[in-house]
């Protein structure tokens, strides 16, 4: 599928007379087409936690085909567009893919409503760890602000590891929760810590893989001071502002 077109003016002369932008050409134009919607039930609302402690509902949905994917659930942001939107649990909704890749819903089909459709309310306790949720003044976000809580510290070592961090090839997901709910790490500090025979009883786990896995967890110690501090995961300090540390 395409999902729009580029217009050109097609004389190489004009091209060069009518120049660039500091970003981009003068001499063309991107079209989009508008973004394929569907409709879909949402059966549930779930609640995740990322590594600074927001809260953020998704939308668990009937699977549809949308922009050619199946999408099955669809982020609901925060409990302000929840309640703005009227979305409740058992509504018909309409589905579409942001920028033509991350699935949203972009409204409630009213006259299709159940009449046991279930209005949502967030949590006032996280989920995981069941301390009392909080929204800081000037945010739309909830919030767990324990520095212990699971969820958060888990999210934090999958960020640590990943491309743009200290980017550990083979250390996924998956394999960061084995490590964390089987004791064998807790901080980033103890991933340096890691055998291969702390490895090897993991799921689909084999010599090769968990060698592989050392091999790049060693290869990681040389990565740059901004790759550091950024997969430190420290609130505010982006890419961009870890470049601008490490060159401090």
């Amino acid at each position: 599928d395409i999902d729009g077109i580029v217009i050109k003016v097609n004389q190489i002369e004009l091209q060069e007379e009518m120049g660039f932008t500091q970003k981009s050409p003068r001499w063309a134009i991107a079209y989009k087409f508008p973004a394929e919607e569907v409709v879909s039930q949402l059966h549930d609302i779930e609640l995740s936690i990322g590594r600074t402690g927001v809260v953020t509902p998704t939308a668990i949905l009937e699977p549809v085909r949308v922009a050619g994917t199946t999408v099955s659930r669809a982020s609901l942001h925060n409990e302000d567009l929840i309640h703005e939107k009227d979305i409740r649990i058992g509504d018909y909704v309409v589905i579409k893919k942001a920028g033509d890749i991350i699935p949203e819903v972009v409204r409630v089909i009213l006259d299709r409503r159940p009449d046991d459709a279930k209005t949502y309310h967030m949590p006032t306790h996280c989920p995981s760890c069941e301390h009392e949720l909080v929204r800081i003044e000037g945010e739309v976000a909830l919030r767990c602000i324990n520095p212990k809580c699971q969820a958060q510290l888990v999210e934090g070592l999958i960020h640590f590891v990943s491309r743009q961090a200290m980017n550990i090839d083979g250390l996924g997901t998956k394999i960061i929760e084995q490590l964390y709910h089987n004791h064998l790490i807790k901080d980033v500090a103890d991933i340096f810590y890691l055998t291969k025979e702390d490895l090897l009883p993991l799921e689909r786990m084999g010599e090769k893989k968990a060698q592989n896995i050392i091999n790049a967890i060693e290869k990681s110690k040389a990565q740059s001071l901004e790759h550091l501090l950024f997969g430190l995961g420290i609130r505010h300090l982006g890419v961009k502002a870890s470049r601008v540390l490490a060159e401090e």
